[in-house]
């Protein structure tokens, strides 16, 4: 059945891929590590590839004393992520570890493996070396949400969401502290570490 308008009437902000993990010691205690991940495919900055790492989520450190930073290939699309998506997130906004989160330039970033089964990505900097493991991934499900019932409930999200109920953060092969949660999106349970390909986010008109 064709659909009634084939053209969206918002403003694309942007669209590519959101993977991320946030892991806790504790169900009901604060997030102990934190990756979220972006590739960017198209941007008002560009395209490119970022990464948020929080080591330590709740201090207000960055390098040496800590991983709390912004690994990117497009400082320009960091600087753009973080002022208009990333600190708009509750989950994130309030954060010390993201308030004190320096830029990192990125030397070498792919991925890895089977959105299937299990999937990584690899992400480098001269001093990093981080992998990022999906396992325990479940059935995909497609997301069409409305702004109210997003993070940031002011731009509309088509996604398409696995689940993983198994992921690491491995940072200069040390893996990171914490577990992933149970997490509910638009009345979804799933879990607090998921891929999200295929992500759009637009203005509504």
């Amino acid at each position: 059945m064709p659909l009634k308008n084939p053209l969206h009437p918002g403003t694309v902000v942007w669209t590519g891929e959101n993977p991320g993990i946030l892991l806790k010691d504790d169900p009901d205690g604060p997030f102990t590590s934190i990756a979220l991940f972006f590739r960017i495919f198209y941007s008002p900055v560009g395209r490119g590839t970022v990464l948020l790492l929080l080591q330590k989520p709740n201090e207000a450190v960055t390098l040496p004393t800590a991983a709390n930073v912004v690994i990117t290939d497009n400082k320009a699309l960091g600087e753009y992520l973080l002022e208009t998506f990333i600190g708009k997130l509750p989950a994130f906004a309030t954060l010390p570890g993201c308030q004190s989160a320096q830029i990192e330039m990125m030397t070498e970033g792919y991925p890895e493996g089977d959105p299937r089964s299990c999937y990584k990505e690899i992400v480098r900097t001269a001093n990093l070396d981080v992998e990022l493991v999906w396992d325990g991934l479940g059935k995909p499900v497609a997301l069409e949400l409305p702004a109210e019932l997003t993070g940031g409930k002011e731009n509309e999200l088509y996604s398409l969401l696995v689940e993983s109920t198994r992921p690491q953060i491995i940072v200069n092969g040390e893996q990171l502290p914490g577990k992933p949660v149970e997490r509910v999106q638009a009345g979804i349970k799933t879990t607090t570490a998921f891929l999200y390909f295929s992500e759009t986010w637009i203005h509504p008109a």
